[in-house]
């Protein structure tokens, strides 16, 4: 099973961009994370052609190669948006279920012929992968433009959802609500829901003879909402961060961790890559209401650097 997850995988990072909400519109409402990649926004950009060639290296080695092969799928050129959400399986329990969804361009009968060839069962509107300790992956084709990969119980319920026209997960649920606040030209974005991620992963942790990681573990214990972005201009990135309280100690210890984040960042690369000290230096830490943002701009070229 391993190997078809990760064929699957990298068929995923292949797919087009959203058409017409379908992608997001089966994040389900109870989602904890959500992660959004629209690649069709990074084909024509110097980034994007460096996230593709490293995917093509991946995907050119035994299993997945012959796989992508029998597939007819080539993931750098037919997925457009890929769009990831974890969802706890009961209110106080550990375990979770994740779908990925993806847009783009996918020969149904090519890729399902691929898999059950790998020893795939085909069900009633998806197909079930060999179970690994007990746990079924699965993968569904709705149509020619939409794949559904993730746990059994993620794609089936992702099919009743798409049956119903869809969740209403941006619109309805608090943390579809606080997603509204990132860039809505974002090229990536993730939004975590903290408190019932703890209960799922456990409380953060960091190694305590740290500092800095002592701040973050304290500031995080009253938050809320993270959220993260980037958008690719083509010539430079833009980066954002914001985090969300209700409590203003909170908030405070948020703002001053993240400037001195940015300060520890700057005397790091103050001797081996003293060109990066203006970039940093154009990096905004600002405060508003119940929130703590961090933002700034990154030329294409000082991104691959601070990368690398």
């Amino acid at each position: 099973m391993k190997k078809l997850l990760v064929a699957a995988a990298l068929a995923a990072l292949a797919l087009p961009a959203l058409a017409k909400n379908d992608a997001l519109s089966l994040i389900p409402n109870d989602a904890v994370t959500v992660g959004v990649v629209r690649l069709s926004d990074l084909r024509t950009s110097p980034l994007g052609s460096e996230l593709f060639r490293q995917t093509d290296q991946v995907s050119t080695n035994g299993d997945a190669e012959r796989f992508l092969t029998d597939a007819g799928l080539k993931p750098s050129q037919d997925i457009d948006v890929i769009v990831v959400s974890t969802t706890p399986r009961t209110a106080l329990g550990r375990e979770a279920d994740v779908l990925v969804a993806l847009e783009g361009r996918f020969n149904a009968q090519r890729l399902s012929a691929a898999l059950i060839a790998r020893g795939a069962t085909q069900k009633e509107g998806y197909i079930l992968l060999p179970a690994k300790d007990e746990m079924h992956g699965a993968i569904a084709f709705p149509d020619a433009h939409l794949a559904l990969i993730g746990t059994e119980t993620a794609v089936s319920k992702a099919l009743k959802n798409r049956a119903a026209g869809g969740t209403t997960f941006l619109t309805t649920s608090a943390l579809g609500r606080d997603a509204s606040r990132i860039d809505p030209h974002a090229t990536a974005w993730a939004v975590v829901d903290v408190a019932r991620v703890t209960r799922l992963t456990g409380t953060p942790h960091m190694p305590k003879n740290n500092p800095s990681a002592q701040a973050i573990n304290s500031a995080l214990k009253n938050v809320y909402t993270l959220a993260l972005w980037a958008t690719d201009a083509g010539d430079s990135v833009k980066l954002g961060a914001f985090g969300l309280s209700g409590d203003t100690e909170t908030l405070q210890l948020l703002e001053d961790t993240a400037r001195g984040a940015l300060s520890a960042m700057r005397l790091a690369v103050q001797d081996k890559q003293p060109e990066l000290i203006p970039v940093l230096r154009k990096f905004s830490v600002s405060r508003s209401g119940d929130s703590v943002s961090v933002s700034g701009t990154v030329s294409a070229e000082s991104f691959k650097k601070f990368a690398k």
